[in-house]
């Protein structure tokens, strides 16, 4: 488990005083609780007994109303609802400020840049001048790139002061319920998700970010074509070639809209994300690679940055309306005896898996766009790569084209799409997929939806990140099928709770189509990323709504499980074993009956041990992050404490990251492995005992060595005990620790699933046998001579 002490950051101090005060809250419940509460001898008597002395002035007097607990529980709503302005005022201030900060920075990079290029163009006679510009631009770049580092770590600690905030404000509704026996937090929890606070688009600021970094880097890409050397045999070139950013460029590349291809071969590696470290990601992502907003070109997104800036033939973008993420709806086809499951989960070669694809809820509407995929496995000695294949059709025609009542040919010689979406490439693919799709009697089977944030150039696609949030898992299963449109549920359907499950974090995908670089580790390091082997949201939704049909679970069920990555694999997703109860309400539940009529009734007295613990619990508060390490945080230390995935702004060191984890697949090669070994002392043990045999039968009628061979029989039959179990007791060992996903280390002797001495045992025991025989042989031989 990696220690966040190796790489926590600390905001800065001024920050401070904007949280929520947990402390002075949880001291007035308390204080509340002594006057009014239905435990006052039990909360008096633990501050007697525990020596505090809680003195806090009340900031409002009660009111004059008819019930105590009505005067208490008016009293805590201004209490929060001051926490709650305070939040408010400071979140929305802080967005403001690093949006006009990104403005600032984009705008600097737009003058400054090409002012100072400019410069060199102009003095191309002076090599002395020009390097000096250059130079000059050089640390213009530099600052340019700690200024948007350092809002990169406004947007990380503007997100985790958010969720932190929230988070406190939730526990201090229910602490107070439960000193109080109230129920305020019903209420509190319906109005707090109103606040603006809330609602601040960090989106927006990723984004701006996103562009920044992509104006930084054409400015940086311009800076390293200027060769200093030869720069004195172009310079008539140089004065005619036009200084200017992608915002002015009519035939950048960058500026067409991104198309995407119709197949794809690319390597996929897939992560799971902590929700809580999703916003470092992207904004570590967005340093090298931009974001990839469907429909918006480069040169409508550097308008944001650039918002009272006329730009001929370029439409001006509203930050209101831009989304970072986009909802994909995906429906998997499989039959009623799961062979797409099992292919895929094998991993049989030319696996095939089906889905259809809609950008956006699917709400039935009949020119809708859908795109029908295929996924095709290769093995690695084929020497094949994965592939993924498409075409799409306007909704109206999915229904009978699943059922195979739409002729591919027919659409293509009545020319009813003008080859729009059917063209004469695509026109194999779509009959072959037919045709699978009737001879298996595929139909719907699971539904993911989800929001995606993808980033890559918009002029090739080597490279491409995506980032899957609030993934939702629906079962689209019918025992006899859709008979009639549509041919799968929509969006407005109600839903049982056994047929949805949601996946607690968050999916990145890194898909490359050549080595990855070393800044694209950093961010998985930095980002607490865990590497999940061959990933599916297909096979994760058929483990959880259909695992009555499915009996082998993917290799990552365990780690899911086990590790409380999320919930349990039970039909709903939610978690239903006691070590996914939280401790908190483990506590709550323990304190109301302690003080329950009944049991006080047994024991004359509360636990006033319990309202220790209670207290303790809500007056601090632990942020985890996707490893389960905390991150402590109250009010008592000077600065507040929390991860950044970027150099930090004041010249704090960079910190040195572990390696990103794993969750490594078991498998079955290591097993395999195990029995040879296992196979292999049985097999020396056979020759041994066959020695043994042969060496007591055949020298019986030897006098000479009867007696020998006698004795060596007694010392050789232990041996080949030993070496039999021995091998077992191995081959147990091996198989657990195989199971248990033990790697070898060269620290710790007892974590090595290999055996290094077993070889040299079996080498000594033939060696000894060897001997022996040996010494057998000559010893007969002497006496037949003297005889």
């Amino acid at each position: 488990m990696i220690s966040l002490e190796k790489y926590m950051y600390r905001a800065p101090s001024c920050y401070k005083s904007y949280y929520v005060d947990n402390n002075k809250v949880c001291n007035i419940i308390l204080q509340l609780a002594t006057q009014c509460g239905p435990y006052k001898a039990q909360v008096t008597q633990y501050i007697r007994e525990s020596g505090k002395s809680i003195r806090i002035k009340l900031p409002r007097i009660f009111p004059d109303v008819s019930s105590e607990y009505s005067a208490c529980d008016y009293l805590f709503r201004e209490i929060l609802n001051e926490e709650v302005a305070k939040v408010n005022q400071f979140s929305t201030m802080k967005h403001e400020e690093i949006y006009r900060e990104l403005l600032k920075i984009g705008k600097k990079m737009r003058i400054e840049g090409i002012e100072k290029l400019e410069t060199i163009m102009n003095k191309l006679d002076d090599i002395k001048i020009i390097k000096q510009n250059l130079d000059s631009l050089e640390l213009f770049l530099k600052e340019m790139e700690k200024s948007l580092e350092h809002q990169g770590n406004e947007i990380i600690h503007l997100d985790f002061y958010i969720r932190t905030n929230f988070k406190i404000l939730l526990r201090l509704g229910q602490f107070f319920d439960v000193m109080l026996d109230s129920t305020t937090n019903v209420w509190f929890q319906a109005h707090l998700t109103k606040e603006p606070f809330v609602d601040i688009n960090i989106d927006i600021l990723l984004v701006l970010l996103s562009v920044a970094w992509g104006r930084y880097r054409e400015l940086e890409f311009m800076i390293l074509n200027i060769d200093k050397e030869k720069i004195m045999f172009d310079r008539q070139n140089m004065r005619n070639r036009p200084i200017q950013l992608s915002s002015n460029s009519q035939d950048d590349k960058s500026s067409k809209l991104w198309k995407p291809p119709e197949t794809f071969l690319r390597c996929t590696t897939k992560y799971w994300v902590h929700p809580n470290n999703v916003v470092a990601a992207k904004a570590c992502i967005v340093r090298y690679i931009p974001y990839l907003i469907f429909g918006r070109s480069n040169e409508e997104l550097e308008t944001l940055l650039d918002p009272y800036k006329c730009v001929k033939s370029c439409e001006i973008v509203d930050p209101k309306k831009i989304e970072e993420s986009q909802v994909i709806t995906s429906v998997y086809l499989d039959n009623k005896s799961t062979q797409c499951y099992w292919n895929r989960i094998i991993r049989y070669e030319k696996a095939q898996l089906l889905r259809l694809r809609c950008y956006g809820f699917n709400s039935g509407a009949k020119d809708m766009e859908i795109f029908i995929e295929r996924k095709t496995h290769h093995e690695s000695w084929t020497g094949e790569k994965s592939t993924k294949e498409r075409f799409s059709l306007p909704q109206s025609y999915v229904f009978p084209y699943l059922k195979g009542k739409l002729s591919i040919d027919s659409l293509i010689n009545q020319k009813i799409f003008d080859k729009k979406y059917i063209t004469e490439k695509t026109a194999k693919l779509a009959k072959e997929m037919q045709e699978y799709i009737v001879e298996n009697n595929l139909q719907p089977f699971v539904r993911t939806s989800y929001l995606r944030a993808a980033f890559q150039h918009q002029d090739n696609n080597q490279i491409r990140f995506s980032i899957d949030t609030n993934l939702c898992m629906v079962n689209e299963y019918i025992p006899n099928g859709h008979q009639n449109e549509p041919w799968c549920r929509l969006a407005e359907e109600v839903l049982s709770k056994n047929e949805v499950t949601r996946f607690p974090y968050a999916i990145l995908e890194v898909k490359l189509q050549t080595e990855q670089p070393i800044w694209v580790s950093e961010m998985l390091k930095r980002c607490s990323a865990t590497l999940v082997y061959k990933f599916s949201k297909f096979q994760h939704g058929m483990a959880i709504l259909h695992k009555d049909k499915v009996p082998i679970l993917p290799h990552w069920a365990e780690d899911f499980e086990e590790e409380k990555f999320g919930s349990n694999f039970n039909s709903n997703g939610n978690p239903d074993s006691k070590k996914y109860i939280d401790k908190k309400q483990m506590q709550c539940e323990n304190f109301l009956f302690m003080n329950s009529d009944e049991y006080r009734k047994r024991n004359n007295q509360g636990n006033i041990l319990n309202i220790e613990n209670l207290t303790n619990s809500y007056s601090s508060i632990r942020i985890f992050d996707a490893l389960g390490s905390q991150i402590q945080w109250n009010n008592t230390v000077d600065d507040i404490e929390y991860i950044s995935v970027l150099n930090s702004p004041n010249n704090v060191d960079n910190m040195i990251f572990e390696k990103s984890r794993r969750i490594k697949k078991l498998d079955p090669k290591s097993l395999f492995a195990a029995e040879r070994v296992f196979l292999y002392w049985i097999q020396k043990s056979l020759y041994v005992l066959t020695f043994t045999i042969i060496l007591l039968t055949k020298t019986d009628n030897i006098i000479v060595m009867s007696k020998f061979t006698k004795y060596l029989g007694y010392f050789l039959t232990p041996v080949i005990a030993f070496m039999m179990f021995y091998g077992l007791h191995i081959y147990i060992y091996r198989c657990k620790s195989i199971k248990r996903r033990l790697v070898r280390s060269n620290e710790q002797e007892e974590d090595r699933i290999d055996h290094p001495k077993g070889s040299i045992i079996i080498f000594s025991i033939i060696c000894s046998i060897l001997t022996l025989s040996l010494f057998c042989s000559i010893y007969c031989g002497i006496n037949t001579i003297k005889r």
